[in-house]
């Protein structure tokens, strides 16, 4: 026998030792740990409750492991095999219990995130399910191979430890197939919930905001207001939605040049390691791995919304996508954003994209999910969650009459208009040619909103051999509208392009962003109609080429990318709050925007 000293802290663990011993042909590797709440029994129970139970893996069979150390960390990994494969499982045997596990068990296993896919943990299973019962709950099991520590947790119904599994083993971790091998560092099971467990099992988005509230920008009003649309719709492998890579790549599984669904690489130079996702494959000019964001982490929502307080952006409409609206782990992005707004003083509102919604239950997802968002969320008692006149603000965007008929547009205005607590200010989302519509139903429709904001993402006109955006009709468009008693919120917009999402020839589909003009004279015509407020599609759409965020000058070669053409990576933002203060009223010279 011997010992090896583990000298790296954390969480509470002060000391720890391991002890790899052979016993029978195979190697056993323990854990003995003194925590500052925990006392490991001799009978291998903790006199404490709840305290973890150290698992024993086993190495033989089809489960072998080696102990290796990485970069500083002892670690279990998967033994190589003779084909070149590695081991897939990892078998573990439960030390002997005074008390039997009664009810669910749960198990943290801690680890270093190498490769990708999704860890799994099979157990001795009662109610005859089985010996390799896959755990019903699981969270932060999905690898990323970002080479982090971190630990995943599984919840275990009912479990009926018997040594029912190779080797006498009560449970297993299985390794993705044909992937890299797992590296573990401890496995533990509890009786009870953990911390962490309960943490992310409890959904943190939907508890209530416990920091301090800032009230910079005033959330009672929509005037003098620019609000940026903001997606929220990014995802990676490993991130604590665990969908793939949703939004970046057409295939979940991979992202590869004939899989890209967005035109512009976000900048990633502010963000912290945990924040950044590998995307295999691409590297940045110099070399060095390329890597992007997922928009469920909160930490980068976080930095979303404190870019907007520095560069003096009123807030988000923050998007929420009909088809998708089920259930809490929907409302991520939106609880996150509803947070942060309350630590930097930014207002939000919720937008709802009808987009890809059967016409038959439209009116019912939407109408429920509002319900929710009311009556369970408290979406709209948030502080900071916009008001105009005495009611909350609401986008419902898709109004288009080649989606649905008018009867149906009607009677979603009127349930938003109904006395009551989901009543709403509602924005309404439609085609710029609203005015010319001769459906009539969908005439009325359009006349009927609160606020009516026409997308005008793509109209343009050709001044001076230069696209621009369409503002002539503005006029036109404020006069219908007050003519119905509505405001009118005009969409600006930065350029676009969508070569990637629509695999067109690179350059095919660009609207140029004539280093900014072409957005600054959006606001100066907003700012000399003396509209009153705006909204900015998008912060953070990279798919459409609209993006104001930070954006990387540098991306990676290996496909088409659009950039800031050497402008710095801020130059949007730093526009959108010059053009923020027009709407505001205060004089903002020009050559102030274009000024390093």
């Amino acid at each position: 026998m011997f010992f090896i000293a583990w000298g790296k802290t954390r969480s509470c663990l002060a000391v720890g030792l391991f002890a790899l011993f052979l016993e029978g042909g195979q190697y056993n590797f323990a854990i003995c740990s003194r925590s500052c709440a925990q006392t490991i029994g001799g009978s291998g129970e903790s006199e404490t409750d709840n305290a973890g139970l150290p698992l024993t893996p086993i190495s033989q069979g089809d489960g072998t492991f080696e102990i290796v150390n990485l970069n500083g960390q002892t670690i279990w990994q998967g033994a190589r095999q003779k084909d070149g494969s590695s081991s897939r499982y990892m078998y573990f045997r439960l030390p002997d219990l005074s008390n039997p596990i009664i009810g669910n068990a749960f198990v943290e296993v801690e680890y270093v995130d190498i490769g990708t896919g999704s860890m799994t943990l099979q157990y001795n299973a009662s109610l005859g399910l089985g010996a390799y019962h896959s755990a019903e709950i699981d969270h932060e099991n999905t690898l990323s191979g970002r080479g982090l520590l971190r630990t995943a947790v599984f919840q275990l119904n009912q479990p009926d430890f018997r040594q029912a599994q190779n080797n006498a083993a009560d449970l297993r971790l299985v390794a993705p197939e044909g992937k890299v091998p797992l590296h573990v560092v401890s496995a533990h099971l509890f009786r009870q919930p953990t911390i962490r467990f309960k943490k992310l099992d409890a959904k943190d988005w939907m508890s209530p905001y416990v920091g301090q509230t800032r009230n910079d920008i005033d959330a009672k009003s929509l005037h003098h207001k620019v609000l940026c649309g903001y997606q929220g719709w990014f995802r990676c492998p490993g991130d604590p939605a665990e969908g793939g890579w949703v939004h970046w790549s057409r295939a979940r599984d991979r992202i590869a040049s004939d899989t890209l669904t967005f035109e512009m690489w976000p900048d990633m130079k502010d963000l912290t390691a945990e924040e950044k996702y590998p995307a295999t494959g691409f590297a940045y000019p110099d070399g060095s791995p390329a890597e992007l964001f997922s928009s469920v982490h909160q930490r980068t929502i976080g930095r979303h919304f404190e870019w907007m307080e520095k560069y003096g952006l009123d807030g988000a409409l923050v998007q929420r996508f009909v088809p998708e609206s089920t259930g809490a782990d929907s409302v991520r992005v939106l609880g996150y954003a509803a947070k942060e707004a309350q630590r930097t003083g930014r207002v939000f509102a919720v937008e709802y994209d009808m987009s890809g919604v059967p016409t038959e239950s439209l009116f019912d997802r939407i109408t429920t999910d509002w319900k929710w968002l009311v009556d369970e969320m408290g979406i709209t008692k948030n502080p900071r969650y916009l008001h105009h006149n005495g009611k909350p603000i609401l986008g419902v965007w898709g109004f288009y009459s080649d989606r649905f008929d008018g009867d149906l547009a009607n009677k979603l205005i009127d349930f938003f208009k109904a006395d009551g607590p989901y009543q709403v200010t509602l924005v309404g989302g439609c085609p710029w040619s609203w005015r010319m519509e001769k459906n009539p139903e969908w005439a009325r429709a359009f006349r009927r909103f609160d606020i009516i904001s026409p997308w005008n993402v793509g109209n343009v006109k050709k001044v001076d051999g230069n696209l621009y955006a369409q503002d002539a009709t503005w006029v036109e468009d404020i006069q219908e509208a007050g003519r119905h008693g509505m405001g009118f919120m005009p969409v600006v917009y930065p350029g676009f392009s969508w070569d990637n999402l629509q695999r067109k020839p690179a350059g095919s589909t660009n609207i140029p962003r004539l280093g900014g003009d072409f957005y600054w004279r959006q606001f100066e015509a907003a700012s000399a109609l003396e509209i009153s407020f705006v909204k900015v599609a998008m912060f953070d759409e990279v798919d459409e080429g609209t993006a104001i965020f930070k954006v990387s000058n540098t991306p990676p070669p290996q496909a088409h990318f659009l950039t800031y053409e050497g402008l710095p990576p801020d130059w949007y933002l730093r526009t959108t709050g010059l053009g923020s203060k027009l709407i505001r009223g205060d004089r903002v010279n020009r050559v102030e925007v274009f000024r390093e």
